[in-house]
C-alpha cells in the first residue's frame, strides 16, 4: 500500500498544555510519562464536566425573547471541581445570534500541572499535532463507510526548515472506502519536532480507487485538511472545519484520532455548531441563532467524541482514524 503497510482508526477536542513546576527536565522515565498521559485523560474529562455543566446553565438562562448577550452575561463564569481537579467555564459570544462554551481545566499529577481548553473552536489556537521523540506511525481506520472514495495523506512539517523545502504530502492510504479496520504502518522515521497535519483527498465517482500513483491534488474532488494554516505558521495554526482531532491514548503510547466530515454541502457555522455542540435531536437549523440546538456531546469511555452516522447534518464520521506513535526500535505502541 505504498509508503505505509496498512493497520487503522480517527476526531482534538481541547488543547492542551503541560506547565513544569520544576526545572528544565531533558528525560522523564517511563513512570512519569504513563502518569502524565493517564493526567491527560483526566483533565480532558474535568474539562467535559466544566463545558457540560455551563451548557446546562445556559438552557436554564435562555428563552426565546433572550438576546445572546442577556444570556452570555446571566452565565458568567461557572467554576467546580471534579475526579481531583479544578475547571472554570463560561461563555462566548461569538455573533449577534450565537455563543459557544469554553472550559479549561487544571488537574496536577506528578510535578506537573495538566491544563486542558476544551471549546471556543471557532477563534480557538491549538498546536499540531507533534512528535517528541523519534517515533513511526501506526494508522487504523475505526471507520470508513462513506460513499465516497478518499485517500488520506501526512503533511510533515520538519523543524527548522523553511517552507519552500519541506517535504510534499506523501499517501498514507490510497482511494477507497469501506475500510474499516484497516491498517498501514509509516515506514520512514520521524524525527522529534516534526508537526502532523492530516490531509483527506476526497474522490466523489472512485474513478482513482486503489490507485497508489494518484496526483495530488489534481486528481481528487476536493481536499479537507485536519489544520488549515500555511507550514510557515503551523506553531498557531487553527484546527480546520470539516476535521476534528482529538489526543487520546493507544495501547501505551500517545496518539490521536482524526475525524473528517468527507462532503462540501455545510457552512462552516453548520461545521463550528456540530464540533462545538454535538449531535441535535433533529436537523433543524435554526437561521437566527445558528445553531441546530445540540446539548453537548456524548462521550466514550476513553473521552473521546461519541461518532454516529447522520445523513442531513455533519456527523465526522465519514472517515475516521487513529494515529499512534511508536518506538522505531520496539515496533510496538
Amino acid at each position: 500500500m505504498g509508503k505505509f503497510s496498512l493497520l487503522l482508526s480517527l476526531s482534538v477536542v481541547g488543547a492542551v498544555t503541560i506547565l513544569a513546576f520544576q526545572g528544565n527536565q531533558t528525560s522523564v522515565d517511563t513512570r512519569e510519562r504513563q502518569s502524565l498521559r493517564q493526567g491527560k485523560v483526566i483533565a480532558r474529562q474535568i474539562a467535559r464536566s466544566g463545558y457540560n455543566s455551563v451548557l446546562s446553565e445556559a438552557h436554564k438562562a435562555d428563552g426565546p425573547n433572550k438576546e445572546v448577550g442577556q444570556v452570555v452575561s446571566a452565565v458568567d463564569t461557572v467554576q467546580g471541581e471534579y475526579e481531583g481537579g479544578t475547571y472554570k467555564a463560561w461563555l462566548k459570544k461569538i455573533s449577534s445570534s450565537a455563543y459557544t462554551a469554553v472550559s479549561v481545566s487544571r488537574f496536577s499529577v506528578a510535578d506537573s500541572l495538566v491544563e486542558y481548553r476544551m471549546g471556543g473552536y471557532a477563534n480557538n489556537t491549538m498546536k499540531a499535532p507533534t512528535v517528541e521523540t523519534p517515533s513511526q506511525l501506526n494508522v487504523t481506520f475505526e471507520q470508513s463507510m462513506a460513499g465516497y472514495c478518499s485517500a488520506v495523506y501526512l503533511k510533515r512539517v520538519k523543524p527548522g526548515t523553511k517552507p519552500k523545502n519541506q517535504p510534499d504530502p506523501e499517501m498514507v492510504f490510497p482511494p477507497g472506502n469501506n475500510r474499516n479496520d484497516a491498517a498501514s504502518s509509516y515506514e520512514k522515521t520521524i524525527e522529534s519536532g516534526t508537526r502532523l497535519n492530516f490531509i483527506l483527498a476526497v474522490d466523489k465517482n472512485c474513478s482513482h480507487e486503489g490507485d497508489e500513483s494518484a496526483d495530488f491534488p489534481g486528481d481528487y474532488d476536493h481536499i479537507q485538511r485536519s489544520f488549515k494554516q500555511d507550514v510557515d505558521k503551523l506553531n498557531t495554526m487553527r484546527e480546520a472545519p470539516y476535521g476534528m482531532v482529538e489526543e487520546t491514548t493507544i495501547g501505551s503510547s500517545d496518539g490521536w484520532r482524526v475525524s473528517f466530515e468527507d462532503q462540501r454541502v455545510f457552512s462552516e457555522a453548520q461545521l463550528w455548531d456540530i464540533k462545538e455542540n454535538g449531535y441535535p435531536d433533529n436537523s433543524y437549523w435554526s437561521r437566527s441563532r445558528k445553531t441546530y440546538g445540540g446539548n453537548g456531546w456524548r462521550t466514550t469511555p476513553d473521552g473521546l467524541r461519541d461518532l454516529d452516522d447522520y445523513g442531513d447534518i455533519p456527523d465526522f464520521s465519514d472517515q475516521v482514524f487513529k494515529v499512534a506513535l511508536t518506538d522505531p526500535n520496539s515496533g510496538s505502541t
